[in-house]
């Protein structure tokens, strides 16, 4: 089983201080964001001390699929009502796949997007046009759709939305994040996590699910 948690990526040792902090409660994986989470200024790979931080996994006999990274908030490819914010979204999620690729990362975490009272119909056709736009050979990393609680106008609120999204995206890297608090806030029964695998496998496919969001 590979388990731990969101830890920090700060100055001076970047990616190197998230593997220390991981080791130092015995995690043998982690979740980071290459940058800021709410904007995308972001430090120069190079400065992130990736090597270090391969070195040290290799020391305890972890593998690079043991990170995770989340991108940034601000991405929303759901958006149709301002050109410029769907046109960044697509730029920085690109950035954030070369980012990963350069940590070594296989998943990249993504909020799908939120529709801005456009409808859930037309924010996931965005969100598939953007996806589409952002993956291409240039990069590896799988983007793994998170399902959200669908608060205010949030795309990706149930399994037949994620699905949607996957359907229409053109490349075969595409996963899926499974936060249980997400989906409780949307109105699945955590009791009956049995009955929710069943139903995600039947919908989408449990080969999609790639991480969890454990809460």
């Amino acid at each position: 089983m590979k388990i731990g948690s969101h830890v920090s990526m700060a100055s001076p040792d970047y990616v190197l201080g998230s593997i220390k902090e991981m080791l130092s409660y015995d995690a043998n994986a982690c979740m980071i964001y290459t940058g800021p989470p709410q904007n995308g200024r972001r430090v120069p790979i190079e400065k992130l001390k990736i090597n270090e931080a391969h070195e040290l996994l290799k020391q305890h006999e972890l593998s690079l699929d043991n990170i995770v990274v989340h991108a940034p908030y601000l991405i929303n490819l759901a958006n149709t009502l301002n050109p410029d914010t769907y046109k960044n979204s697509v730029e920085l999620l690109k950035n954030e796949m070369i980012r990963c690729d350069a940590i070594g990362s296989k998943y990249l975490i993504l909020h799908p997007g939120s529709h801005v009272q456009a409808g859930s119909d037309i924010g996931i056709a965005s969100i598939i046009k953007g996806l589409n736009e952002a993956i291409d050979d240039s990069t590896c990393c799988m983007i793994c759709l998170e399902t959200m609680a669908g608060k205010g106008s949030e795309c990706g609120k149930t399994f037949y939305e994620i699905k949607q999204m996957i359907d229409g995206c053109n490349s075969n890297r595409i996963g899926v994040c499974l936060d249980t608090c997400h989906i409780h806030d949307a109105g699945y029964d955590l009791n009956n996590f049995d009955f929710i695998l069943k139903e995600f496998d039947e919908m989408i496919g449990l080969e999609y699910l790639k991480v969890i969001h454990l809460n």
